[in-house]
């Protein structure tokens, strides 16, 4: 099954999921690399697309630990991230 590229709603929604719990920063990470890949194998982006594409370049370091499940990006800055990207505001 094709699944299609995604909106920035369905960024904000991946978000909150792992906000809730029910999806990884790690499934996370790994679905965003797959589209930055998708991108990135095209010759021009429409502007929502360049906008997408460094969201998720940006959103790769969800993931990234301190220890052990602790991460360097606590829930606070993702939900910060939500926010600016439902105001397609820039993330750093």
């Amino acid at each position: 099954m094709l699944e299609s590229q995604p909106t920035k709603q369905d960024l904000i929604n991946k978000l909150d999921k792992v906000l809730k719990g029910d999806m990884s920063r790690e499934k996370f990470n790994a679905w965003s690399y797959k589209w930055i890949q998708n991108l990135e194998s095209r010759n021009r982006f429409s502007s929502d697309e360049d906008q997408l594409h460094e969201y998720l370049i940006f959103l790769l370091c969800i993931d990234l630990e301190i220890e052990p499940d602790i991460y360097f990006h606590e829930d606070i800055e993702l939900k910060e991230w939500i926010e600016k990207i439902a105001q397609s505001r820039q993330l750093s």
